[in-house]
């Protein structure tokens, strides 16, 4: 174990990009960047059927219902969002990373 001297006297050399949020200290190897921006998911109804998606958005807000059906028209045309919800614990801007469709019959998301 290093004495607080030992500690005290080693050199560290911070380098990195904030505006990317990369840090590097004492050459380590660059980490792989994960998204940031505010995690959300939406339900939607599209062809009949209720769908709830979990997006990240590229900036640090909620969109509104229309904007958010704006952009997901290419994917699902037609398809009506009905509410925005934060999740909570932690070209295009919205990211898919998961979709569930309600089942009625199985009172479940599948």
């Amino acid at each position: 174990m290093k004495t607080y001297k030992q500690f005290i006297s080693e050199n560290v050399n911070i380098s990195g990009n904030a505006s990317v949020g990369t840090l590097i200290i004492n050459g380590s190897e660059e980490q792989a960047s994960q998204p940031v921006g505010e995690q959300f998911y939406a339900d939607f109804m599209w062809e009949g059927n209720i769908y709830r998606i979990e997006l990240i958005s590229d900036s640090n807000n909620l969109p509104s219902r229309e904007k958010l059906a704006e952009q997901i028209q290419n994917e699902y045309p037609g398809a009506i969002v009905h509410n925005i919800y934060p999740a909570l614990g932690t070209n295009n801007p919205y990211k898919v990373s998961d979709i569930k469709r309600y089942h009625p019959a199985k009172l479940d998301w599948i």
